[in-house]
């Protein structure tokens, strides 16, 4: 039963997470270790505004990367998660994560290492399981070329539409350098006016990115919400050479599985993956 619980939760990621073209990880898997509430960000970083991403090329480079998550209960106390691990992007595009997950059914007996291999080249995604030795995969389209506004959905905060930009006040934070890498600083507030959600006063959240153009990534970002606490996610020992070509590849001692075929966006179904 529990193995069957880790089972299906690896294939709800890939099944979300497998559709991401460059460098937008899969949300939370079930019950997952990113903070109560849906406080964090995601798989090892910020959502980037939908599940089909650009496709960056000529741009390697390998890091670590923090997810840390504060949030505090009504009765004063916290709670605090922070998730580590590593991810690398190669000159073709193909994309690295790697990280520990606490919490849920993939975390319920202790820390657990999941990985994450996006191949836009091969066209397929995978779910690597350790504990296991097993890849499930998802077949992807080539995601689309050109450069996304950076931290385009993380800006769109909970609780505010398109139509609600009086209620959002954005500035320019200028350039620095971020884990030696030159980023563009951008801050939103969003305002949430009250009774606008049965609120009695106005909810004020705050989110900050730093992104870089050179890597086309967000290299930092901090989320401030009063509903869901505190989020930092950062990328710290940045290095700009080529990562080793085996990150890429699905090590050969371990089983290939086809993710079940299922429903995908807005209700398509998702092209069946060939066997091996």
């Amino acid at each position: 039963m529990k193995r069957s619980l880790k089972f299906l939760a690896l294939t709800a990621i890939l099944t979300v997470g497998g559709l991401y073209g460059q460098d937008g990880p899969p949300p939370d898997p079930p019950g997952g270790g990113m903070g109560p509430g849906g406080g964090g960000f995601g798989h090892m970083g910020p959502g980037m505004g939908g599940p089909m991403h650009k496709l960056v090329t000529g741009a390697p480079y390998s890091a670590d990367v923090s997810n840390q998550v504060v949030q505090t209960l009504t009765d004063g106390n916290t709670i605090q998660r922070t998730t580590t691990g590593h991810v690398a992007r190669d000159s073709q595009g193909r994309t690295y994560s790697q990280e520990t997950i606490t919490g849920g059914p993939l975390g319920q007996n202790g820390p657990h290492t999941i990985t994450f291999i996006n191949d836009p080249v091969g066209g397929y995604a995978y779910v690597l399981n350790a504990s296991t030795k097993t890849a499930i995969r998802r077949a992807i389209k080539t995601p689309p070329a050109g450069e996304p506004p950076a931290g385009r959905s993380f800006d769109r905060g909970p609780g505010r539409s398109r139509g609600d930009s009086a209620n959002v006040v954005t500035n320019d934070l200028g350039t620095q350098n971020i884990g030696g890498v030159s980023a563009q600083g951008k801050s939103v507030t969003h305002t949430i006016p009250a009774q606008a959600v049965g609120n009695a006063q106005p909810i004020v959240s705050t989110n900050e990115t730093w992104y870089s153009p050179d890597l086309q990534l967000l290299v930092l970002a901090k989320r401030n919400d009063p509903r869901m606490g505190q989020s930092t996610y950062s990328l710290t020992n940045i290095q700009r050479t080529e990562p080793p070509a085996t990150l890429f590849q699905v090590p050969s001692d371990y089983t290939v599985k086809d993710a079940p075929q299922g429903p995908g966006p807005r209700g398509n179904r998702q092209p069946p993956a060939p066997q091996l």
